[in-house]
């Protein structure tokens, strides 16, 4: 929880979005792609095939400052943007992902110390804990003053969120001070 109490934040502003109770299964199932994506990396790491600098996992960062950039642009441009729920669930998966990339470093050697039954009962863990994840971030988007900013300045809020998230991601991880 300690890792990804970010995502809640996310969760929230996508959940308070979506109209519809499949967009907000399509952002759950994003949700647990994305969480996935990073488990899957995290164990290959851990079992020493996955050898990839920090620094070059920090260009994830440049995933949400895209979106962000790209919502910034759709909204300037004053088109709302229509989001189908494929759209939902790769947007979730890709933040998701992309947000978790400083997680990596936490999860792999976390990963490495453990034995094969314990691991495996961390990861069911994890998975069941996306779900809490997921309810709470529901739950906290419907609460009457939350649903207020978000309804309110969402759509402000979410793209500027997500290029502070990946200049965060590129400053943490080391990648502007790598490539530069």
């Amino acid at each position: 929880m300690a890792t990804n109490i970010d995502d809640l934040f996310f969760l929230m502003t996508w959940f308070s979005q979506a109209k519809t109770t499949e967009q907000k299964l399509c952002i759950a199932g994003g949700q647990y792609l994305g969480f996935l994506l990073l488990l899957i990396t995290s164990m290959l790491g851990a079992f020493g095939t996955f050898l990839i600098q920090k620094e070059w996992v920090g260009l994830l960062g440049l995933l949400p400052i895209y979106i962000g950039i790209k919502s910034l642009i759709m909204l300037y441009r004053s088109r709302s943007e229509q989001i189908n729920v494929v759209g939902w669930l790769l947007k979730t998966a890709a933040i998701t992902f992309a947000n978790g990339s400083d997680n990596i470093g936490v999860y792999i050697p976390y990963f490495s110390t453990n034995s094969l039954e314990n691991l495996m009962l961390i990861l069911f863990m994890f998975l069941a804990l996306v779900a809490v994840w997921c309810y709470i971030g529901n739950l906290l988007s419907n609460q009457p003053f939350i649903a207020q900013i978000l309804e309110r300045n969402g759509h402000i809020i979410v793209p500027i969120m997500l290029i502070l998230l990946g200049v965060y991601i590129l400053i943490k991880q080391g990648t502007v001070y790598y490539i530069f």
